[in-house]
């Protein structure tokens, strides 16, 4: 199996055991301990060791897109699998991605992701542009599904990526994943990049994976910090990938988000409200 697969880990030994014991015996697997604490780095070492898996400690917590780089770097086959560590693997996931990759004109695949219910939790989007922007500014987006920022994934602009399947010369070509971004949309960056190369992403719906929905973060930040520092990271990606047309987008979206927050007034809509405007800064 041409492929290698980096798993990102941040103080988590049960996950990242129960991620690697569900990967292809045959892939080359790469584990980055992506700056825990002494005995999570003493078990992860030692686990590694037992599987034949490589284990590199990345010194510090680097953040995920600066972690995955540095896993990459240490692979030796033709694709590469950029994993979450809170995520389980099912039977043919990864060949079924292979095998979409075999189309020159893919430049990622993603898998069908369901919760550990089992519910679908497929996510995608669209790229912010000045419909997307106006239409959420002015409530258009309620009535017009296609304005709306939240797309079906098998029409998505982008998808998210706990478990994303690249050929490695297109990772190469893209320049890794962005590391523009501690934490958070480094998979849209990510799909931006690989549609610049004129290539599209295959949504690959069969090939299914279970994922526990930020589970490293909700151990670090509150639904609030999370819902800020997503929409922060979601309007600064926007702003870096749309040029003049972006930035007018972007704020019109944030008009939107302000109204929203104003009228709801939860303190998830309002950290959401403060995440868009830090987004709009320099």
């Amino acid at each position: 199996m041409d492929v290698s697969i980096v798993v990102l880990a941040w103080e988590d030994f049960e996950r990242t055991r129960a991620c690697v014991l569900s990967l292809p015996a045959e892939a080359e697997i790469v584990v980055v301990d992506n700056g825990s604490s002494v005995h999570i780095q003493e078990s992860l070492s030692e686990f590694c060791a037992q599987q034949g898996v490589r284990y590199v400690q990345s010194g510090s917590n680097l953040g995920y897109a600066r972690g995955m780089n540095l896993g990459v770097r240490h692979t030796s086959r033709a694709n590469v699998i950029l994993s979450n560590n809170d995520i389980i693997v099912h039977a043919d996931a990864v060949a079924r991605l292979l095998t979409a990759l075999e189309d020159p004109k893919v430049g990622a695949a993603f898998p069908g992701v369901v919760t550990p219910e089992g519910v679908s939790q497929t996510e995608g989007g669209r790229f912010l542009g000045l419909g997307v922007g106006f239409a959420h500014a002015t409530g258009l987006s309620m009535v017009l599904p296609n304005l709306r920022i939240v797309a079906p994934p098998e029409k998505a602009d982008w998808l998210t990526g706990p478990f994303v399947a690249m050929r490695r010369s297109t990772f190469d070509a893209i320049g890794g994943v962005d590391e523009t971004s501690f934490f958070y949309s480094e998979d849209m960056r990510l799909c931006w990049a690989v549609r610049q190369q004129g290539l599209r992403l295959a949504y690959v719906p069969e090939a299914v994976i279970m994922h526990e929905d930020d589970a490293t973060a909700k151990r670090r930040w509150s639904e609030e910090e999370i819902s800020e520092r997503r929409t922060r990271e979601f309007i600064r990606a926007s702003r870096t990938m749309g040029g003049r047309r972006g930035r007018i987008a972007t704020t019109a979206y944030v008009g939107g988000v302000l109204l929203r927050a104003a009228v709801g007034g939860n303190p998830v809509r309002r950290a959401i409200a403060r995440g868009a405007v830090e987004g709009l800064r320099p």
